[in-house]
C-alpha cells in the first residue's frame, strides 16, 4: 500500500528535508531501543531463579511491539516553547507561546498555531488555557491515502511526552487529506523539540458495513479451544504471532 505525503503549500517544501514523517519502526523510543529482548525463556527462568540474567521485556510482547513500530511518526516540524507566568498585580496567569516553523515562510504564528474556544468543547473533561482556549498545530502536510482507507492520529503513546496530550481523531483520509491538532497545555512551562515525534499515523481500510455487536455465551467447542490455545502458548511459551495454529 503505498501512502503519499505531498506539502499543501510549495514554501513548506523544506519540511520534508528538515524533519520528515517516517515509518514508526524507523523512529522508535529511546528507551525501546535499550530494552533487551530474550531469545528464549530460560533466561527469564534464571533470572526468576538467581537474578542474574536479564528479565523479559516489553519487547516479548507482540501487542506493544506493534504498537510502537507500525504505522506512520510524524515529527514536529519546529520547536514550540510555552510560558505561564503570573501577574503579580492581579494574580492570574499570563500564557505565551511561540513555534519556529513560522520561519520557513517568514508568516505569523497562527499560520500554525491556532486555537479552538471554550464554547467548541463545552463539558469535554479537558484542560484548558488560563483563558478558557485550548491550541491546535496545522499540519504543513497532504497525506494521499488508498480509497476505502482512514488515518486515525493518536499521540505516540509510548514516548511517553507529559507537556502535552493531542486530542485523537479518526479521518476518512481518502476524502479529506488536511488535519490540524488540538492538544491539552499539561504543563505550565516547557519546549517540544523540533523533530520530535510529534503524532503517530495508524493507517486501516474503512469498514463500509456498520458492527453488529453480538454478545453471547461460548459453545462447548469454542471454551475447549480457547482451553486448548491457553495450554499450547504456556507450554510452548510462545506467542500468538510465533505459534503456528493461530
Amino acid at each position: 500500500m503505498k501512502i503519499e505525503v505531498i506539502p499543501e503549500k510549495k514554501e513548506y517544501e523544506n519540511f520534508l528535508d528538515f524533519y520528515p514523517p517516517q515509518l514508526a519502526n524507523r523512529f522508535l523510543p529511546d528507551w525501546y531501543k535499550n530494552s533487551a529482548k530474550l531469545k528464549n525463556r530460560y533466561d527469564h527462568f534464571l533470572h526468576e531463579i538467581h537474578n542474574e540474567n536479564p528479565p523479559m521485556t516489553v519487547k516479548n510482547c507482540p501487542a506493544i511491539v506493534d504498537a510502537i513500530t507500525t504505522g506512520i511518526i510524524l515529527p514536529l516540524w519546529g520547536n514550540f516553547d510555552f510560558a505561564t507566568f503570573k501577574n503579580d498585580e492581579t494574580d492570574e496567569e499570563i500564557q505565551h507561546w511561540d513555534f519556529s516553523g513560522k520561519y520557513i515562510n517568514n508568516s505569523h504564528i497562527e499560520e500554525f498555531v491556532q486555537y479552538h474556544t471554550e464554547d467548541q468543547f463545552e463539558n469535554m473533561p479537558i484542560k484548558k488555557l488560563a483563558d478558557g482556549r485550548i491550541l491546535k498545530l496545522k499540519c504543513p502536510y497532504k497525506f494521499i491515502v488508498p480509497k476505502g482507507y482512514n488515518i486515525y492520529y493518536t499521540d505516540p503513546f509510548y514516548t511517553y511526552r507529559r507537556s502535552i496530550r493531542l486530542l485523537s481523531g479518526v479521518v476518512e483520509a481518502d476524502k479529506w487529506g488536511f488535519i490540524t491538532f488540538p492538544f491539552e497545555v499539561l504543563e505550565k512551562s516547557f519546549r517540544i523539540e523540533a523533530g520530535e515525534p510529534f503524532v503517530q499515523l495508524f493507517i486501516y481500510k474503512r469498514e463500509e458495513e456498520k458492527i453488529k455487536l453480538e454478545l453471547r455465551s461460548g459453545t462447548d467447542e469454542e471454551y475447549s479451544n480457547n482451553r486448548k490455545q491457553h495450554q499450547e502458548m504456556f507450554i510452548s511459551q510462545k506467542n500468538y504471532k510465533t505459534l503456528k495454529s493461530y
